[in-house]
C-alpha cells in the first residue's frame, strides 16, 4: 500500500496549537498525538455511522416481514448485519487517509467495487426472498386447488434462498478484488472446517433433504415428534416449526425430526377413536353396550356406522370397563370425541347405570372389638 507524507490529509484536519513555552518532547510528539487521536475519532464515528446502517436495513426489514413471521434469524437481519460490515469497508479510507495513507487512490481502485459489492448483497436479499416467497404461494395455490403436496415447495424455497446468499457473497468478495481462484481455496477450506465443526448441522441438512424427499408429513399436518405436539407450520434445511395448540411455536432441529419416532395424526382422512367407559358389577351390560352403540350411530358425524364396535374390555377391581370403537373423519375427531363422552354420562345418569368410583373404609379396632368405620369416597 502506497504511503504519502504523514501530514498530507490529517494536517488539513489539525487544529493550530500554540505550543511556545512546551518542552521539546512535548512539541515533537504533538503532530503524533493530534493525528492518532483524529483516527481514532474517524473509526469511533465509523463505527457509529455503520450500526445506523444496520439499524435502518433491520427496521425495514421488520416493516416488510410478515407478523406471523420472526425478524430474528431471517435473511433480512442477515442483511443487516452485512451491510454493516461493507459500511465499515467503504469508509475504511477516511481513518486510513488520517493515518497518512494514499486513500484517494485507494478509492479510485476500490470504491467502485465496494459500491457493487453493496449493491449485490441487497440484491441478492431482496431477489431471495421474492423467490422463496413465490415458491411457497405457489406450493400453497397448488395445494388449495389440486391437493398437491406444498412441502416441497417450502423446502426448495429455503434452499434456493441460501444458495442465492452463498453467490451473492462470493460475487461481492470478486468486486472487492479477491481472486477467484485464491477465494475458491480459501472458501473449499472453511467449508471443510465449518463441516468438520458443525456435524450436528450437517446432520439437520441431510435430515432436511430426506424429510423434502420422502415427506412423511407436510405443512399443515398435526404430528407428533421429539415428544412434542402441534401443526406443521415450516420446514427449512435446518429446522421444522410447529405450531401448538396454545399457539405457541416451537423449533425442531431436523436431525431430532428424523431420528425420533414420528406420529402423523392428520395423514389419513379419517381416524377410529377408542372411548373406555366404567360400569358397576351390579348393572346389566348388555345394556350398557346396547346403550353405547346407539349413541354412537345416533351421532351424525360417525362413518361407517357399520365398523362402530362395543365390548367388554377388562373386569378393573372396582368396575366393569367398556370399550367404545368409532371412525370420524380425522378434522372432527377432538369434537366428536368430546360429543360422544358427554352423551354417554347423560344417557347412563337416564338409565340408571352407575358409573363407579373407588371407595375406602377404614376400621378402627381396640382388641376385637370394633370402635368405629368410616368410608372415604
Amino acid at each position: 500500500m502506497k504511503t504519502v507524507p504523514a501530514r498530507d490529509m490529517s494536517a488539513t484536519m489539525m487544529p493550530e496549537i500554540d505550543m511556545t513555552g512546551w518542552p521539546a518532547w512535548a512539541q515533537a510528539a504533538e503532530p503524533q498525538v493530534l493525528k492518532w487521536a483524529l483516527v481514532l475519532a474517524a473509526v469511533v464515528a465509523i463505527w457509529i455511522v455503520a450500526i445506523g446502517v444496520k439499524w435502518l436495513v433491520s427496521l425495514v426489514g421488520k416493516i416488510l416481514t410478515p407478523k406471523d413471521h420472526d425478524f430474528e434469524g431471517s435473511s433480512w437481519d442477515l442483511g443487516a448485519s452485512v451491510a454493516r460490515m461493507f459500511a465499515l469497508i467503504l469508509m475504511s479510507p477516511l481513518p486510513l487517509g488520517l493515518a497518512g495513507y494514499d486513500w484517494r487512490s485507494m478509492i479510485e481502485d476500490r470504491g467502485a467495487g465496494a459500491v457493487a459489492a453493496v449493491a449485490i448483497l441487497v440484491v441478492a436479499i431482496l431477489f431471495a426472498n421474492w423467490i422463496a416467497r413465490s415458491l411457497r404461494n405457489f406450493g400453497g395455490k397448488a395445494h388449495r386447488r389440486t391437493g398437491a403436496d406444498d412441502t416441497l415447495f417450502a423446502f426448495a424455497g429455503s434452499m434456493v434462498k441460501y444458495l442465492i446468499f452463498a453467490i451473492a457473497i462470493v460475487t461481492a468478495l470478486t468486486q472487492l478484488g479477491f481472486p477467484t481462484t485464491s477465494l475458491a481455496a480459501v472458501l473449499g477450506a472453511m467449508g471443510l472446517a465449518i463441516g468438520l465443526g458443525l456435524q450436528d448441522t450437517m446432520k439437520s441438512v441431510a435430515a432436511g433433504v430426506m424429510l423434502a424427499i420422502l415427506r412423511p408429513f407436510r405443512i399443515g399436518d398435526y404430528v407428533s415428534l421429539a415428544n412434542l405436539e402441534g401443526e406443521v407450520t415450516d420446514i427449512s434445511p435446518f429446522t421444522t416449526s410447529l405450531k401448538q395448540i396454545d399457539n405457541k411455536v416451537v423449533i425442531v432441529t431436523n436431525d431430532k425430526v428424523w431420528g425420533d419416532p414420528l406420529i402423523n395424526h392428520t395423514r389419513q382422512t379419517r381416524r377410529r377413536f377408542d372411548l373406555y367407559f366404567d360400569i358397576s358389577y351390579d348393572d346389566n351390560m348388555d345394556h350398557a353396550l346396547k346403550v353405547l352403540l346407539d349413541l354412537a350411530n345416533d351421532h351424525p358425524r360417525i362413518l361407517s356406522k357399520a365398523d362402530t364396535w362395543v365390548g367388554v374390555h377388562a373386569l378393573a377391581d372396582w368396575s366393569v370397563k367398556l370399550r367404545l370403537r368409532a371412525w370420524v373423519a380425522t378434522p372432527e375427531f377432538v369434537q366428536v370425541r368430546a360429543d360422544l363422552t358427554k352423551a354417554v354420562k347423560e344417557a347412563f345418569d337416564r338409565e340408571g347405570i352407575t358409573i363407579p368410583y373407588p371407595h375406602q373404609v377404614n376400621v378402627a379396632y381396640r382388641g376385637n372389638t370394633v370402635l368405629n368405620t368410616a368410608e372415604d369416597e
